[in-house]
């Protein structure tokens, strides 16, 4: 009996893990190609520097997606960034 139980529990603890692996993938790769689309947006001259410049990353140990940008110009490209992620049902908060 004991054996039934532990391997059910040992059963949905794998399926959560996956699910879970899953979940953080994918939340990467939307990432992954948000960033790409910030590279890529044609912005003037001068706010270009932020737009090659912005990065970001999932920490799976947070749960949270996390970027570069602390000045006033890293705005343009985080808004752009956290509209791609909605679009791609990843709202940021």
């Amino acid at each position: 009996m004991h054996n039934r139980v532990f391997a059910a529990a040992f059963f949905e603890v794998c399926l959560a893990t996956s699910a879970m692996a899953q979940e953080n993938a994918a939340v990467e790769k939307a990432v992954k190609e948000c960033v790409d689309v910030v590279h890529r947006f044609p912005a003037d001259e001068m706010e270009k520097q932020f737009y090659k410049k912005f990065d970001a990353f999932y920490n799976s140990a947070t749960g949270r997606v996390q970027n570069n940008g602390y000045l006033n110009g890293d705005i343009p490209p985080q808004y752009q960034f956290n509209k791609c992620m909605a679009s791609q049902g990843f709202p940021l908060k």
